[in-house]
């Protein structure tokens, strides 16, 4: 993630997930990667994706109708970075591991569990995604007129895609990439957000993974919390 405020935002995330900060720049919880952190103008969370091309997904994302936003580019030694539009404006970055493979910790409380692509045009979100990584779009189970998607890659499951409809507040949007971290209680983390200086977005509600609700951290960086059900704990 990005923060105008490096130092709140270690003091935010720490009181709401227990992280530390370790120097190579990362987020950890209990001693393995969860995040990473640098200074930014902006408060904003960014998803990666693993490459191990970075200059033909580059050459691919243009081809798709992305845009290139930092060309892919070594960071120190712990691997190749870049940072991409999709087709629809989504912001997204991708990662060639080195030292540093990515995130150590994953479908735990505290840490990430689930990403999420909210787009106004779905199929053409999942043109882009199919054309760059190979990734395709099933339909997931959900409320009666509230369709959702679920990426896929070979035989597995990568992240969500919803289309900006009704359950937006605001239609007008853009899209955009939604880091998910998962949580033993969802009210409960929704509470320790306010008590940290943070806001909540969209209250907790039942979706069909279990309890979700979207909040943004004393910056004003967004991300979502989920509260799963034992049929979603890996």
């Amino acid at each position: 993630m990005a923060s105008p405020d490096p130092a709140a935002a270690r003091a935010f995330y720490g009181g709401l997930f227990g992280w530390a900060f370790n120097d190579d720049g990362h987020f950890t919880l209990n001693g393995r990667a969860a995040a990473g952190l640098r200074q930014g103008s902006k408060a904003a969370w960014m998803i990666s994706i693993s490459t191990d091309d970075p200059a033909g997904t580059a050459e691919t994302v243009a081809h798709a109708g992305g845009t290139v936003r930092v060309p892919p580019a070594s960071i120190r030694d712990l691997g190749t970075a870049g940072v991409f539009t999709d087709a629809g404006g989504a912001l997204f970055g991708t990662w060639l591991r080195s030292r540093f493979v990515g995130a150590q910790v994953s479908f735990e409380p505290g840490a990430i569990c689930w990403y999420e692509l909210a787009s106004h045009d779905p199929t053409r979100a999942e043109t882009f995604y199919k054309e760059v990584f190979g990734w395709h779009a099933l339909e997931a189970e959900s409320a009666p007129g509230d369709p959702y998607y679920e990426f896929h890659h070979n035989n597995d499951t990568v992240g969500g895609l919803v289309p900006i409809d009704h359950r937006f507040p605001d239609h007008t949007v853009p899209d955009h990439w939604t880091a998910c971290f998962m949580v033993e209680d969802c009210v409960t983390a929704c509470k320790r957000v306010t008590e940290l200086g943070g806001a909540v977005a969209r209250s907790p509600h039942p979706v069909a993974a279990g309890w979700y609700a979207r909040v943004a951290d004393s910056t004003g960086a967004y991300f979502a919390v989920i509260e799963l059900s034992e049929d979603y704990w890996i």
